[in-house]
């Protein structure tokens, strides 16, 4: 325990440094649960009590106004100190660049919770020379439906330099990279490419980029374009990658999607491979607003080869049967159209009526498929929480 003191007179420390507050949080769960199937039954207790200190850095940008300027600019920077304080401590405390920042319990790598970065440049507000360590030709842009796609990766594509310019709603750049940073790159081996993007208009653009191992053994070639529209509900792009090592392949893909109404989205993939020669679609239909979610996916996943078919149905609802007390019932059904069919019930109740306190029953939390004769398993649980 006295690894866990000095942790914790460090967080008190780093606190007032930081005006940050160390936070406590903590919840011990006691739950019977029974497996329907083989009807092993029994209790289960489990406690945690996590530290945490979050260091939370405002994003900053410095550059200049006239001729030539360097700029660099830092964002989504939060260190986050984390650890269990309920066992001793045997390893220092986990420092994280990522964050929630949205508030919405899950940590994204784009939007507002983008991972923290440093991009810097040399520019005159025009054209731009890239210092960022990392210029790359990854032009995985249109992804299978399923496993197959085409990822435009070339060889020499660890570190690199752009040159590029901007004005008018055009932006264009050519890039050099090596293979390995200079230490490293005992080959020489360089690739080469350059890359466009225009804002045709306020609902249309229009990109694409070419890169070439010119100076590696392998000798890579790729590519990619997209054309992206979107036009009130309305959003449709249309992409594909290609690569040439030992033989040409390519891929394509084609995105739809409309939201109907507040709540109803209606959306329409297709995919081309080159390398599978073949054809994947897949149409969906979801609706989520207010207690209610549904849905229905259709999809062929070899159209050209040989159908394999994919339907799935689904549906949820949140019945309030208090303030505090509430059930929710879901099921999805799948069905590959040549036999193979799959129910998965679920459903929790729960009540919070108890201060500090939720009163739970929930059955199948493992998604066990009832039409193949298992049951899944039926727990109540009490949770209390700090």
């Amino acid at each position: 325990m006295k690894k866990l003191i000095v942790l914790l007179l460090a967080f008190a420390v780093a606190g007032v440094a930081f005006a940050q507050t160390p936070v406590l949080s903590a919840y011990s769960t006691l739950s019977f649960g029974v497996d329907l199937d083989t009807m092993q039954a029994g209790f289960k207790n489990y406690n945690s009590a996590t530290v945490t200190v979050n260091f939370p850095v405002a994003n900053v940008t410095k550059k200049g106004d006239k001729g030539w300027w360097g700029e660099i600019a830092v964002a989504n920077v939060n260190f986050k100190l984390s650890d269990d304080a309920i066992s001793e401590i045997e390893t220092a405390p986990v420092f994280t660049n990522t964050y929630d920042y949205d508030g919405d319990g899950v940590v994204e790598t784009n939007g507002d919770d983008a991972a923290a970065s440093v991009t810097a440049k040399i520019t005159n507000g025009v054209w731009v020379v890239s210092v960022s360590s990392m210029e790359s030709f990854d032009y995985a842009n249109a992804d299978a439906l399923s496993d197959g796609d085409v990822a435009v990766a070339l060889h020499a594509d660890t570190m690199g330099v752009t040159l590029g310019h901007t004005e008018n709603g055009l932006s264009v750049g050519v890039t050099a990279a090596s293979k390995g940073d200079w230490t490293a790159n005992t080959l020489n081996e360089f690739a080469f490419g350059t890359n466009a993007s225009y804002k045709v208009s306020d609902a249309l653009t229009v990109s694409g980029a070419f890169a070439y191992d010119a100076l590696d053994a392998s000798k890579d070639l790729g590519a990619t374009a997209t054309v992206a529209l979107a036009l009130g509900d309305l959003s449709a792009s249309v992409v594909g990658d290609a690569i040439f090592t030992a033989g040409f392949v390519a891929d394509a893909l084609v995105s739809l999607d409309y939201a109907v109404m507040d709540g109803l989205d209606a959306a329409l993939d297709v995919y081309y491979s080159m390398s599978d020669s073949d054809i994947e679609v897949e149409a969906a239909v979801d609706y989520a607003a207010g207690a209610i979610e549904a849905g229905v996916w259709f999809g062929d996943y070899n159209a050209l080869t040989g159908a394999t078919y994919d339907l799935g149905v689904y549906a949820g609802y949140t019945h309030a049967l208090g303030e505090k007390t509430s059930l929710y019932v879901y099921a999805e059904y799948t069905n590959d159209l040549a036999g193979a069919q799959a129910l998965v019930p679920y459903f929790e109740l729960s009540d919070t009526s108890i201060a500090n306190t939720t009163l739970s029953l929930e059955y199948n939390a493992d998604e066990v498929d009832v039409l193949a004769g298992a049951f899944g398993t039926l727990i109540a649980s009490a949770t209390v929480t700090l």
